[in-house]
């Protein structure tokens, strides 16, 4: 063996081996025969090393395929405390979920798995409460790893082209003119200082894996991450009532805010009852709240801010509506607390797996579950949210 190509495979494997490398310097300068014997000998023991170690790895981690599938009578046949360890909803939301989300009878991912839909969303719920290895559910949910993660990407995309529109401006639904009006009030009760409020409007930021390709794009200076960003609108029954996104993680927020149209839209619809052209702009429209990035504008308002220092009023207005914007902030730890997966940033590759979706999926199901169940910003504001079928509408 040449003296280059052994040193290629020259791996410190012991502390012996690490002591003799070194002396490699000073036997590539003799280059004596007995030098390259002896890099030769120590190339391939390291390379015998590398092998043994790379077959106890592989051994080790070859899943082992276990458990029982997710059929209807396997779900009957848990208690609904075990169903919301293991997948978040109860034994009736689960069996009862994949025909309101509309997925159809038999799912065939790309390479060809048939799976029930009962079984598919079972898996997709499985897979976002637990950032472990899909190994991990294949032992569990006898199934392969590839199985697992075709059926879990299925389903992703299948929820997020269908029911994506409710994450827009679901006007006719969650949005329209009437359930404003009782999110003002109940934004009001709980101590706002105005009766126009509706929602509260913020960015997130999710990590990533460094993208194989647009590291730059997707790299946030603040944090020093490559991530991806999300803006939302939490109203005060728990639920999001706007999600847009993924974009680059670089951008701020209110490039976000311009791209989505979000402004128009509230134009549009996010208007006042008994008012007209007439009616002055700032009381025609029911408003957002957001952080003072945002400045502005007849449908959004922000905290006082700029140069110079605070009057005690402007002050008591700031501290009363921040006290209550928080919880825009509880709305985002809500679905990473319920969907862990969404927090390993190790496994978000973005060109290998539709990570974008994979939040927005989490917050609709997020959505989903406080139709169910009213989370803590319901339960704050006193705000019930819509039932199920009020809120899975085309």
């Amino acid at each position: 063996m040449d003296i280059r190509q052994a040193l290629l495979w020259l791996v410190p494997v012991t502390l012996t081996h690490f002591l003799f490398l070194q002396q490699i310097p000073s036997l590539l300068a003799t280059s004596t025969p007995t030098a390259t014997n002896q890099l030769s000998a120590v190339a391939a023991t390291c390379e015998a090393e590398r092998t043994r170690r790379r077959r106890r790895t592989r051994g080790h981690l070859a899943a082992e395929i276990g458990g029982r599938r997710l059929t209807e009578g396997v779900i009957r046949g848990l208690s609904d405390k075990e169903c919301l360890w293991h997948f978040r909803f109860t034994q009736t939301e689960l069996l009862e979920l994949p025909e309101l989300l509309e997925l159809p009878p038999e799912i065939v991912t790309p390479s060809g798995y048939r799976f029930t839909r009962t079984e598919a969303f079972a898996l997709t719920c499985a897979r976002l409460r637990t950032p472990a290895d899909l190994d991990d559910l294949a032992s569990h949910y006898n199934r392969t790893s590839s199985a697992i993660s075709e059926a879990v990407n299925w389903v992703v995309s299948f929820l997020d082209n269908t029911w994506g529109h409710l994450l827009d401006f679901d006007h006719t639904g969650l949005l329209s003119a009437s359930n404003l009006s009782r999110y003002a009030k109940a934004i009001y009760r709980r101590g706002a200082p105005i009766r126009s409020v509706w929602g509260f409007i913020d960015c997130t930021l999710r990590a990533i894996c460094r993208p194989s390709r647009f590291q730059r794009q997707a790299y946030n200076g603040h944090k020093k991450r490559h991530m991806l960003k999300f803006q939302a609108v939490m109203l005060p029954n728990g639920m999001f009532g706007h999600l847009f996104g993924p974009f680059e993680g670089r951008r701020n927020d209110n490039f976000l805010l311009h791209a989505s149209q979000l402004l128009e839209k509230c134009t549009q619809f996010a208007v006042q009852p008994d008012t007209d052209e007439h009616t002055p702009v700032e009381r025609r429209y029911f408003q957002l709240y957001g952080d003072a990035a945002y400045g502005i504008s007849p449908v959004l308002i922000s905290p006082f801010s700029g140069p110079g220092e605070r009057s005690a009023d402007e002050q008591a207005w700031n501290a009363a509506m921040g006290s209550i914007r928080v919880h825009v902030e509880h709305g985002f730890a809500i679905v990473s607390n319920t969907w862990p997966f969404l927090n390993a940033n190790w496994k978000m590759h973005v060109f290998r797996s539709p990570v974008g979706r994979y939040y927005r999926v989490g917050v609709l199901l997020t959505n989903v579950m406080n139709c169910y169940r009213p989370n803590q910003v319901a339960q704050y504001f006193d705000c019930e949210p819509p039932v199920i079928t009020e809120y899975l509408h085309h």
